[in-house]
């Protein structure tokens, strides 16, 4: 009871300062990944920390995405760190372990994974408000949820984010390739889908590869040296960092204690200089309605003006519509407003990454961390 009533007042006071509302003016929300530990991409880290630095997304679950590979390498570990971080009690279950057969399949003959379709369904029938949903893997859950109730899902469902995919061309995105059917199901739904595609160009690869992959207009991909932002934070969360990064083994070392203990210093000093690559931080700013200010090179992502900052419109989401074949061969077409489906358009290309990196810096700086983790 100590350390909830500790975490309280430290969200409390956090949403002061930062110009967010209090835990009454949240905002429903589930969360779909394909986190692991050790990791498979520690991005996927990365935006479960930036998730944990909104207060006003009150998570109420979070489906660990490709459930057969949750069994040897559980994501649920990162999650139970950032609980322990924060003071917070988020659930979390694993997904479906297999593919779905075809766009309106369910899912159901499955027998791995049935917890997170489950989670997904409960939390939308017992929540009062209409709940915002963000996927950044596979989107077979959701697809498998929506198949079983998709009135449920039409009536409840206030965005779904889509972090997956490219806004033009046939070369496979990785999270597409997960499980084709589900992206398709989901991208020719009736669901407000918010989606943010990974890559532009028809040659995002080959030049992601060579590290020479830029800005582009409907393309939410960015980078950051590690030591640019995981310098900047408390002790505790560089060490949530090192344990993913370092691929520590829970039978090694265990997580929690992990987060108080020292540094690897050797280890910190390899990865730091490493650059990470980011594509969905301006989904999570959107999701929690934060709007970026700016001084001089300095990005803030807040919901209320900053003195000294102004506002820019960096990014926003546009009205449209998206063909995609059985190939996924994709074509964007853009619609009146009023349509149900929406598409990123960053309007700055020129200052996006600088935005991107320094304001979750700050944001990941000024996470609420609770006693006993606090420096």
């Amino acid at each position: 009871m100590r350390y909830f009533r500790c975490s309280c007042i430290v969200v409390f006071v956090a949403c002061l300062l930062s110009g967010t509302p209090s835990n009454a003016e949240s905002v429903p929300f589930i969360y779909s990944t394909d986190l692991f530990h050790p990791p498979d991409d520690p991005d996927d880290h990365v935006d479960l920390a930036t998730l944990f630095a909104l207060p006003e997304l009150d998570v109420r679950a979070v489906v660990l995405d490709l459930g057969r590979s949750q069994l040897a390498r559980p994501g649920g570990i990162p999650v139970k760190q950032l609980n322990a971080l924060t003071g917070r009690n988020v659930p979390h279950a694993a997904g479906l372990a297999h593919p779905l057969r075809y766009p309106e399949d369910t899912g159901e003959y499955q027998h791995v994974g049935l917890e997170g379709v489950e989670l997904i369904l409960r939390v939308l029938r017992e929540s009062s408000q209409k709940v915002v949903i963000m996927t950044v893997g596979s989107l077979r859950d959701v697809a498998a949820a929506y198949n079983r109730d998709a009135q449920l899902l039409r009536q409840k469902v206030a965005r779904l984010y889509v972090n997956a995919g490219h806004s033009r061309g046939a070369l496979m995105e990785w999270n597409t390739g997960l499980d084709p059917q589900a992206y398709l199901r989901i991208m020719r739904s009736d669901l407000p889908v918010f989606w943010v595609p990974a890559f532009e160009s028809h040659e995002w690869l080959k030049k992601l590869r060579a590290h020479e992959l830029g800005t582009a207009p409907h393309q939410s991909y960015w980078s950051f040296r590690q030591s640019d932002i995981y310098d900047s934070l408390p002790r505790s969360l560089q060490n949530y960092f090192l344990y993913a990064l370092g691929r520590v083994s829970p039978s090694v070392t265990e997580p929690l204690a992990y987060l108080q203990g020292p540094q690897d210093q050797s280890l910190r000093d390899r990865e730091w200089k490493l650059i990470r690559n980011m594509w969905c931080t301006a989904a999570f700013y959107h999701a929690a309605s934060r709007k970026l200010y700016r001084r001089r090179d300095e990005w803030v992502a807040s919901q209320t003006p900053l003195d000294g900052y102004q506002s820019f419109s960096l990014f926003e989401f546009v009205p449209a519509r998206v063909l995609i074949d059985s190939e996924l061969r994709t074509t964007l077409e853009f619609a009146t407003r009023g349509s149900p489906f929406t598409v990123l358009l960053i309007n700055d290309v020129k200052n996006y990454s600088q935005a991107m990196l320094t304001s979750l810096r700050r944001l990941l700086k000024d996470m609420p961390i609770i006693a006993p983790y606090r420096d």
